[in-house]
């Protein structure tokens, strides 16, 4: 069994270590709603020497002194209290027949008597209670031992991080040996009771007493699905070597029947490997065996060289929806499964890649699947140049394309460019002129069109732009930024062109100053076009901080867009949308940000977005979000994470779709947080399927603090859903 427990109660209970060498400290945010605890405090001389305090003594400098009455014995940073002590100055041992008190900058242990050898640093304390400040924690022992300065042994234990009086759950073990020399504890009978229930028991557990990893159970997860019905998975850990890692992952399934997920972890001086598997022998509902297969690789094999692999399978299409558990669903259209290497020059790099896809949705047509490229071959370079002089690079890539059924073939594509970078105070200039060359090699091309098809274009740009600034109030500035960018490609005719991996997107005001509105080699629009745009920033002159920006353009076109990709109609309006994008710092917990495409003609929104947060503390925020675009897409979400007491907070997303009035995703969880507990519950419904189906699911986990977490890893969950959120536990 692995749990953060034990490295906690060995801390705690390697009393006459020197504390700061086992803390295990907390951060102060997770024990907000603990008491304060008000410390003592001991007396520190910072030698090595032995002090005594006492009302009463009867000193032998080579004997046994006899001390009385409130007695503090000190050397370096350790105390014993006592009322009654005998100490041997020669030996260095210590000896309470009454109570006793042990008192270390990070800890405290108090017995009804005992001894400590301060030479060799061995002893015993019996009916033994410790607080360990730092790891909130504190417990019992029927005696400690202390068998050298790397030994310790205790014998009925309890370890727990809840304040005196309310014990919510506590940790118990028969026996408990520490070795801090072979950074091993080991523990019997131990019983994990919440709320005076046990909830846990191992007869055996071995634990380190350090962050190195160690083999073990780790915390259970356990949830509950529309498709998979009831869930529970037992991880366990094998901590093979110092450089790999294995994990194990019996799993059930109610309606379906039993599973085995399996992970293994290989970090080696120049690499990172991850490979993970999920296999079911027999899926009741199915009525077959599923499994799941993902490998992931990034390395650096030499200096400048880098590859990754990165390579996932699934049995059938409909693994993830019926087998992805409540917090891991993935509602993916594509597994992608490739490999790569890159190299970089000092003046160039060349790459290569090699990337399929298993397509996961049954209802996507067979056209419509993304092509393998099979491999494609990337070679960049620049020329030596001045930052401010004429600057000559080249863009070079050649790449296969497969797909059953579909044209495939080789495409080579070639760009090189020359740019002259000039520039002032307050303004710049930069001329550039390009030329692509786009040749293929086709086969199952459609007939009566060329097999080698090529495309020859000269580019031609002039990007400038001035700097306005102006005070814009007492401690803020205002700068003006007017710029223009004009364009120029001359008509092909690209109809003989396959369209291999070449898309179009909406127009945005950063694609406004781009050499193609067409993301891709396949296609590369005519232009004889000028953008003109402007945008203006206040700036916070004490802190730099930027306050606002605010941005507006337009393309005016001086011909019709005749390249288009299949099925698309020729674009012969004059004028773009106005484009414009907008960036407030409301005050100081607001910030919004937004953008709208207006048409000009029909005076309607073609695109819009909308995102907006306001933040209080990591745990106490909202955000909200909207994305429209015209015929293709419509979505608002809400999230949120919010305390409605001291003890009870609230988070929630949402995302619906006003298009096609459903909603997308919506879970509702709720948190309630002590100082040494919290339990967090979760339901969840999601869009599974485009055909509209949702798969449910209710999630719990709950967190001993100081010690581990029982359930589902809802608090990840959170914070990867909700923008900027951080759990208080």
């Amino acid at each position: 069994m692995r749990l953060r427990p034990l490295a906690g109660i060995a801390l705690a209970m390697a009393m006459l270590h020197a504390a700061g060498a086992w803390a295990a400290g907390g951060e102060i945010g997770e024990w907000a709603l603990c008491p304060l605890e008000p410390r003592i405090p001991v007396p520190r001389y910072g030698d090595d020497l032995v002090h005594v305090l006492a009302d009463r003594a009867l000193l032998d400098p080579h004997g046994v002194s006899r001390l009385e009455g409130r007695v503090q014995l000190t050397r370096g940073d350790q105390t014993l209290l006592s009322n009654a002590l005998n100490f041997n100055n020669d030996t260095q041992l210590a000896v309470s027949p009454g109570p006793l008190t042990l008192e270390t900058p990070d800890m405290k242990v108090a017995g009804g008597h005992g001894h400590y050898d301060f030479g060799h640093q061995t002893g015993t304390i019996d009916l033994a209670r410790y607080h360990l400040y730092p790891a909130h924690a504190r417990g019992e022992a029927a005696s400690i031992h202390r068998l050298g300065p790397a030994r310790t042994a205790l014998s009925q234990a309890t370890y727990s991080t809840c304040p005196i009086g309310h014990r919510a759950w506590q940790l118990s073990a028969s026996e408990v040996h520490l070795n801090q020399a072979a950074g091993v504890g080991t523990a019997r009978d131990v019983l994990i009771r919440f709320k005076g229930v046990p909830i846990l028991y191992t007869p055996y557990l071995s634990f380190p007493l350090s962050n190195h990893r160690k083999s073990g159970l780790l915390p259970p997860v356990i949830g509950q699905t529309t498709n998979a019905g009831f869930q529970y998975q037992q991880p366990i850990y094998w901590n093979i070597a110092p450089q790999a890692d294995a994990t194990f992952t019996p799993e059930i399934f109610s309606t379906r029947g039993f599973g085995l997920g399996t992970q293994l972890r290989y970090l080696g001086t120049r690499s990172r490997s991850e490979l993970n598997t999920n296999y079911l022998p027999y899926d009741r509902l199915f009525g077959g065996s599923r499994y799941l297969f993902s490998f992931r690789q990034q390395a650096s094999p030499a200096q400048n060289l880098s590859t990754y692999i990165d390579y996932s399978r699934v049995s059938d299409p409909n693994y993830f929806n019926d087998l992805g558990t409540t917090l891991r669903n993935v509602d993916t259209t594509f597994l992608g499964q490739g490999a790569g290497m890159s190299y970089y020059g000092d003046r160039w790099s060349l790459s290569t890649i090699a990337q399929q896809y298993q397509v996961l949705d049954p209802a996507l047509p067979a056209n419509a699947a993304p092509y393998a490229i099979l491999p494609q071959i990337d070679f960049n370079a620049h020329l030596p140049t001045p930052a401010d002089g004429l600057q000559i690079s080249l863009r070079s890539q050649w790449s296969r394309f497969v797909r059953p059924g579909s044209v495939i073939g080789n495409r080579l594509d070639l760009m090189p460019t020359a740019r002259l970078p000039l520039s002032g105070a307050a303004w710049f200039l930069t001329p550039t002129m390009s030329y692509r060359y786009t040749a293929y090699r086709l086969q199952n091309q459609i007939p009566g069109e060329p097999a080698n098809p090529t495309r020859s274009l000269p580019i031609a740009s002039l990007d400038g732009g001035l700097y306005f600034e102006r005070t814009a109030g007492a401690h803020t500035l205002q700068i003006l930024e007017p710029r223009l960018f004009y364009l120029y490609v001359p008509y092909q005719n690209q109809q003989a062109l396959p369209i291999f991996d070449t898309t179009s997107f909406p127009l945005s005001f950063s694609q406004m100053f781009t050499d193609n509105r067409f993301v891709g080699a396949d296609r590369v629009s005519n232009a004889n076009q000028l953008t003109a745009a402007v945008t203006t920033r206040f700036i916070n002159t004490d802190t730099g901080n930027e306050l606002m920006s605010a941005s507006i353009g337009q393309i005016f076109y001086f011909q019709p867009r005749l390249v288009t990709l299949p099925g698309q109609p020729v674009d012969t309006a004059q004028r773009s949308d106005y484009v414009s994008q907008i960036n407030v710092a409301i005050a100081r917990n607001w910030w919004a940000n937004a953008g709208i495409n207006l048409n000009p003609t029909t005076h309607t929104v073609d695109t819009a977005t909308f995102n907006a947060q306001y933040r209080l503390s990591q745990d106490q925020l909202i955000n909200l979000g909207y994305q429209y675009y015209r015929n293709q897409y419509d979505q608002a979400s809400l999230s949120f994470a919010w305390p409605l007491t001291r003890h009870w907070q609230l988070a929630t997303s949402l995302s619906y779709s006003p298009q096609d009035k459903r909603m997308l995703q919506a879970f509702a969880g709720v948190q309630y947080d002590t100082c040494c507990w919290a339990l967090r519950l979760l339901a969840q419904r999601y869009l599974t399927t485009l055909n509209g189906s949702y798969n449910e699911g209710i999630s719990f986990e709950l967190v001993l603090k100081g010690l581990g977490n029982l359930g589902t890893p809802i608090g990840t969950y959170l914070q990867r859903t909700i923008p900027d959120y951080v759990p208080p536990a």
